[in-house]
């Protein structure tokens, strides 16, 4: 059966530990993704007043990918019987922004969506395609400017709150121009878009540090055999679909339940939507 990619042990080369010090990049300025960019809005505001006052072991963190699970409503709905049955018994919370990038999310997590009544034990972080969309962004990052930004963020989340753990999802892959959507507006994207996220997925797994932040690569459950979207599990190319949602809860729910503290929920699937990663 294939497996998930699953870093709970810091990465080694020859014995030294891979790390992104804080001397191995400059400063942050305005439009670096690494640097807080303000992005207030009603749904932050949201945000901080559930996180202050909510008891959640959960969080799913990211943009709209992860947005579109819960409360986004339209063609999305359908995903909501997938956050009752995954997310919703774990006390989870909604975290994710539509169209945001690593700058913004970390302005949002600097100001409030960080606030925890009680931590939760887990957070689920998916975030940096939009980074690389050079279609619908006019300043788009490097993969190394993207694993900054990520840095950033998982930094922050480990200073704010110790104690939680912290999944780390590979940027899911994108569809090319060559490829067609089932789902419209399809999100047909450049060569350039699509390498700039396989290799900052890559490089983000050296954030796992074999204790609080773990690395998964759950990319081969969108794809078909020769490397394409499978266009029923990510109907646009960019998005999960409702069972693309499923297949996403599915092969995380092994790391999920391990820092969770309790039992997987799977169903049986066939064997390219799953992974049983080992912990």
């Amino acid at each position: 059966m294939r497996t998930a990619t699953l870093l709970l042990a810091a990465i080694l080369v020859r014995g030294a530990f891979i790390s992104v010090a804080a001397n191995d990049h400059p400063a942050p300025k305005p439009g670096d993704a690494d640097y807080p960019t303000p992005s207030p809005s009603a749904q932050h505001d949201k945000n901080v007043a559930a996180v202050k006052s909510g008891d959640f072991g959960l969080a799913m963190i990211g943009d709209s990918i992860t947005d579109t699970l819960h409360e986004f409503g339209g063609k999305y709905a359908p995903m909501e019987a997938v956050w009752a049955k995954h997310y919703a018994p774990r006390h989870a919370i909604n975290l994710g922004h539509n169209g945001f990038r690593t700058e913004q999310i970390l302005w949002c997590l600097q100001n409030g969506e960080l606030d925890f009544k009680t931590p939760p034990k887990v957070i689920v972080l998916l975030i940096g395609t939009n980074n690389s969309d050079d279609r619908h962004f006019n300043k788009v990052h490097t993969p190394e400017e993207i694993l900054a930004g990520t840095k950033a963020i998982v930094d922050l989340i480990r200073k704010r709150l110790p104690t939680t753990k912290i999944i780390m999802l590979r940027i899911f892959p994108r569809g090319g121009d060559s490829e067609k959507g089932v789902s419209p507006p399809a999100f047909n994207s450049s060569a350039r878009c699509i390498e700039t996220c396989r290799r900052a997925g890559e490089l983000t797994k050296q954030l796992a540090d074999g204790e609080h932040v773990c690395w998964l690569d759950i990319n081969h459950v969108f794809l078909r055999a020769d490397g394409t979207i499978n266009t029923d599990l990510m109907w646009d190319l960019l998005h999960p679909s409702p069972a693309g949602a499923e297949a996403w809860a599915q092969a995380i729910e092994p790391a999920l339940a391990k820092l969770m503290g309790d039992q997987p929920i799977v169903d049986l699937q066939p064997e390219s939507t799953t992974s049983k990663p080992a912990l």
